[in-house]
């Protein structure tokens, strides 16, 4: 990968979501979680555009117009409930190219459903990929649980602990530490979004974040423990 990484942003936010309702529409004080993704995309300068891409054009248009902001209106193939995120940033990659002939070296996502990150935490990732140039970055916290230690899955008619089947801990401390992500950021690299078909490649490395700021909304409960986090702001 070159010295000079062209970043771009996306936020993939598409019109139907199992979970929460149209949580793609919700308001977090008195905004809309879109507009505060685009918001904070905008204010990086090391991101030279934003592309959104959706199904909806109620969702388009939650987002002013802006020379730096490209809006893709996603095939209905391309926004189903089981559809990956790698096909999602091959065709924002590809129409965004075809369109206006400049090439993306590295895509940030801004999953709008992650409202608390802050523009240092991008700042910060963007500054990482570009030190260590990996496929994938992805925004973690320490995980309060373990698969090693206090998960367990079915086998047969009995359970047993998630990963290696020949360790038995005796205490947290004796167990690899684990992280689990979240979706404060990603940064995808142009060969994995053109050439990888898992969505977590090989050369993946993991930028840390606080718990506080990795609440993701999936549920009404989410929602209240965002706005009590920013009430301590």
């Amino acid at each position: 990968m070159k010295k000079n990484i062209n970043f771009f942003s996306l936020i993939a936010a598409r019109e139907g979501s199992k979970g929460l309702k149209n949580k793609n529409l919700i308001k977090i004080n008195g905004k809309s979680i879109i507009s505060l993704a685009a918001e904070l995309s905008l204010k990086i300068k090391k991101i030279k555009h934003l592309i959104i891409s959706s199904d909806s054009s109620k969702i388009l248009n939650l987002v002013l117009s802006d020379k730096k902001i490209f809006k893709i209106k996603r095939r209905k193939n391309l926004a189903l409930d089981k559809t990956p995120m790698l096909p999602v940033l091959r065709d924002a990659l590809e129409q965004y190219e075809k369109k206006y002939k400049n090439k993306i070296d590295a895509i940030v996502i801004l999953d709008p459903t992650s409202p608390l990150r802050k523009k240092k935490d991008i700042l910060k990732a963007i500054d990482l990929f570009q030190k260590k140039k990996p496929d994938l970055l992805v925004s973690v916290h320490e995980a309060q649980h373990s698969p090693y230690f206090s998960m367990l899955e079915k086998n047969d008619s009995f359970y047993e602990l998630c990963k290696d089947k020949n360790l038995n801990p005796g205490s947290r401390q004796d167990v690899q530490k684990v992280f689990e992500i979240n979706t404060i950021v990603w940064i995808y690299s142009r060969n994995a979004i053109l050439r990888e078909k898992k969505r977590i490649p090989r050369r993946t490395i993991i930028f840390k974040t606080p718990y506080n700021r990795s609440i993701d909304i999936d549920t009404n409960d989410d929602i209240t423990k965002i706005n009590y986090y920013l009430n301590q702001i």
